[in-house]
């Protein structure tokens, strides 16, 4: 059977490990708070190429059945990743958060913690549930006068909502790496403008505004005014403006936002946006977890 993926999907699961090791030795001597890392899609905690035979729920991710395995690949492995820089590390992560909807994949990666990261065993906590409503939980049981997190945001689709990403920023105390869902985003934007009431909820809930229709959708030049009440749409959704809008839109929330990496599948379409967000207000904070970002995303970033 074909197998899909390769070395540009490893290379993602790295960018996540080299910051985790940069974050550990940036944080080294700062020895008065808690170091947490929180993987909000964690999967079964290993990497794992899918066959064709892999099914897909269009409801999930707004694909085709190739999308799907290529980001499956990519997504598995993250908390391993985390896992194993804290290990190498002369500072070492002191919790790891681990949510995953699936049960079978959070059994498989409890076992897996257990057999494979003995000396970080005890310091994990794997969550099964929604990744909105686990996060919030975590985000309210935490002193963040005495906490500082690394948080990796992966979903396959739409299911983060823009009232977390403001709840994380608001912590003032979080790196969050999001991998913004950037492919199925723009094949939602329907090139008429007549998106499906439910896309265009699901789309407010992901922007955390209805001003994208008015962004990316701009009044026909070539139809007189006269000729309708309802104006032909020009769709002005390119990659690139995608991206853009959703930096800008983590730049009101939080207080440094990194450039952005465009991953793309094995045939060129863009899948996902990858961004870190600062939510620490330090100037020197942010300055060192941009340098680290923006260095890791040109590396990442294909034409």
């Amino acid at each position: 059977m074909k197998k899909f993926g390769g070395a540009w999907s490893q290379s993602k699961l790295d960018c996540v490990e080299r910051y985790a090791l940069a974050y550990l030795q940036v944080m080294q001597k700062q020895t008065w708070c808690r170091l947490d890392y929180v993987d909000a899609f964690a999967g079964r905690g290993k990497q794992a190429l899918k066959t064709t035979g892999t099914s897909t729920e269009p409801g999930d991710f707004f694909g085709d059945a190739s999308d799907r395995v290529e980001t499956e690949e990519f997504l598995v492995g993250s908390a391993i990743r985390a896992l194993i820089a804290s290990e190498a590390s002369a500072r070492s992560f002191d919790r790891f958060h681990f949510i995953e909807a699936d049960q079978s994949s959070c059994d498989e990666l409890q076992s897996l913690v257990a057999e494979a990261f003995t000396a970080s065993a005890g310091c994990v906590q794997v969550v099964c549930g929604d990744a909105n409503g686990a996060l919030r939980d975590y985000i309210s049981s935490v002193d963040w006068a005495k906490t500082r997190t690394l948080v990796f945001l992966d979903p396959y689709g739409l299911e983060v909502d823009w009232v977390l990403v403001e709840e994380l920023a608001a912590t003032h105390a979080c790196d969050v790496w999001y991998l913004f869902p950037l492919g199925g985003v723009i094949r939602m934007m329907t090139n008429d403008g007549q998106i499906p009431d439910l896309w265009s909820q699901h789309l407010d809930e992901l922007f955390g505004t209805h001003d994208w229709r008015d962004e990316f959708y701009k009044p026909s030049p070539q139809q007189s005014l006269f000729e309708s009440d309802d104006p032909e749409l020009l769709k002005d959704a390119s990659t690139q403006h995608v991206v853009e809008y959703i930096r800008t839109r983590l730049s009101t929330v939080f207080a440094a936002v990194s450039d952005a990496a465009v991953l793309r599948n094995s045939k060129g379409a863009p899948l996902f946006a990858l961004v870190l967000g600062v939510s620490n207000p330090s100037p020197a904070a942010q300055k060192a977890a941009l340098a680290i970002a923006n260095h890791l995303v040109k590396d990442l970033s294909q034409p």
